[in-house]
Formats: C-alpha cells, sequence, structure tokens
C-alpha cells in the first residue's frame, strides 16, 4: 500500500511538473508576443504616417507625373500601416483569450501585410530608375500645355516652382512655348517663378527677379530621395512581419499542446476518480 502511494505521489509530481513547464512556456511566448504586437503597433504607426503625410504633403504632385506607381505606392503604404494598427489589436484579444483560431487570423493577416509591404517596397525600388525618364518625357507637357487650363496641375506647377525655387520643367525659357503665354502677353512667367512674389511680378525674366534653372533636377531628386525612403521602411516592415509569424507560429503550438495536455489530464483525472469510487 506504501510503495503504491508513493508511486501516485510520483506520477502527480511528474504531471504537476509537466503542466508547470507547459504553463512556462506559453507564458515566456505571451510575453514575447506582447512585446512583438507593441513594436508592429509603433512601426504600423510609423508607416501609416508617413503615408498620410505623404499624401496630404505630395499628393499635388502626383499630378504631374503619367505614371500611376508613384500614388499606387503610398495608397498601399497608407492600407498596410492601418492593417498592421488593427491586425495588433486582434492579436491582444487572441492572445488574452488564448484563442487559437484568432491566433491563425492573426497571422494570416500578417502574411497579406507582408506582401502589401512588399509589393510597395519593391514598387518603390524599382520607381526610382523610372523617375527620370517619366519626367522627362512627361513634365514639360504638364508645366506646357495643361498649366493655365488644369487647375489642379496649374496648382501643383505653382507649388512645384515656388518650394524649389525654379521655374519652368527644364528652364524659364519653356514658358515662351505655352498656351499660358499667349493668353498673358504682358507676362514673361508666371509669377510664382519670382524670387519675391507679388501679383504682376512674372513681367519681367531678368535673373534678379526670377531664376533661370528648371525644375526637372530638383524635382527627380526630390521623388528618388523619398521612394528611397519609403522603400526602406517597407521591406523593414516586412522583416518585422517575418519575425512576427515565426513567434506566432511557436504561440500557436504551444497553445495547441498545452490544450491538449489539459484535455488528457482532465480525462485521466475522471478515470481515476471513477476507479476510486
Amino acid at each position: 500500500m506504501v510503495e503504491k502511494r508513493s508511486e501516485k505521489m510520483t506520477s502527480k509530481e511528474v504531471k504537476v511538473s509537466g503542466v508547470d513547464s507547459r504553463c512556462c512556456g506559453v507564458m515566456a511566448c505571451k510575453y514575447l508576443f506582447c512585446i512583438y504586437n507593441f513594436f508592429l503597433m509603433l512601426c504600423g504607426g510609423l508607416v501609416l504616417g508617413l503615408g498620410v503625410w505623404t499624401l496630404l504633403d505630395k499628393g499635388i504632385f502626383i499630378y504631374l507625373l503619367s505614371i500611376i506607381t508613384y500614388k499606387v505606392t503610398f495608397w498601399l503604404m497608407v492600407c498596410s500601416g492601418a492593417a498592421a494598427v488593427l491586425t495588433v489589436l486582434l492579436g491582444y484579444v487572441a492572445i488574452a483569450m488564448e484563442n487559437r483560431c484568432l491566433l491563425a487570423l492573426y497571422t494570416i493577416l500578417l502574411v497579406f501585410i507582408f506582401m502589401f509591404d512588399s509589393i510597395t517596397g519593391l514598387l518603390a525600388y524599382v520607381y526610382q530608375d523610372q523617375v527620370d525618364i517619366d519626367l522627362n518625357q512627361h513634365l514639360v507637357e504638364s508645366f506646357i500645355q495643361n498649366y493655365g487650363i488644369d487647375s489642379i496641375v496649374s496648382e501643383s506647377v505653382d507649388r512645384v516652382q515656388q518650394q524649389y525655387k525654379c521655374c519652368g520643367a527644364n528652364s524659364f525659357l519653356d514658358w515662351n512655348f505655352s498656351d499660358w503665354k499667349s493668353e498673358n502677353p504682358g507676362h514673361e512667367v508666371p509669377d510664382s517663378c519670382c524670387k519675391t512674389q507679388s501679383p504682376g511680378c512674372g513681367v519681367r525674366n531678368h535673373p534678379s527677379n526670377i531664376p533661370y534653372t528648371g525644375c526637372i533636377h530638383r524635382f527627380s531628386e526630390e521623388l528618388r530621395e523619398h521612394l528611397f525612403l519609403v522603400g526602406i521602411v517597407s521591406l523593414s516592415l516586412g522583416v518585422v512581419q517575418v519575425l512576427g509569424i515565426i513567434i506566432t507560429s511557436c504561440m500557436f503550438s504551444r497553445l495547441r499542446d498545452m490544450q491538449k495536455y489539459e484535455s488528457v489530464k482532465t480525462k485521466q483525472d475522471f478515470n481515476n476518480e471513477e476507479q476510486v469510487f
């Protein structure tokens, strides 16, 4: 009898130690998951903020570009950043409830966000090489043919000339061939070209009044730098999501083993109680 009791005590201690070790493993994964989730929320907020800032501050320049890649890239950034923040909230709910279905959904969403960020990064990287070609082919058309006709394009041209302190696409001479010049014969260049702006200041094309350099070089440089930044941020977030997929898979596996062990233990305890009675 004493030996049987000691064997039972030993088996119970082994079970308790097994449960404790599994609980410790699950808790460690939980803490790691929560830390990662918080970091992902910061990264998602950064990407979302960068995308929104780009659309608000640089969005008007999109109308001077013929290829929609630039616009698509930044809308993808906004979508992936917002999706990352919402996915973080889902992750915290899943870990609090220890729900494997929600964790599986969380992992699937991470995969989709990873795909979005990868596409965004690749588009930004590829389009860097197309910026000069696009601007050389179409920027003169936007400046010369559409200025004064399309109000959005006109506003975009004015902002580019004011921000980069330039005049015309290649040079201030571009305005001599524009329809705007024929409709405003008393003006040499738009007022947005002037170094010190005032109504009607574009009547003089003296170098003391306007810059002679065109906007294409500064505009191209700005776009390339911005696209490089977007590519780095997007691909970095993609790497972070790969890490998240690995952590979530470990967490999913731990929870599955824990729940399986607990169900088996419950059945064994129930059978032992029946044997006692």
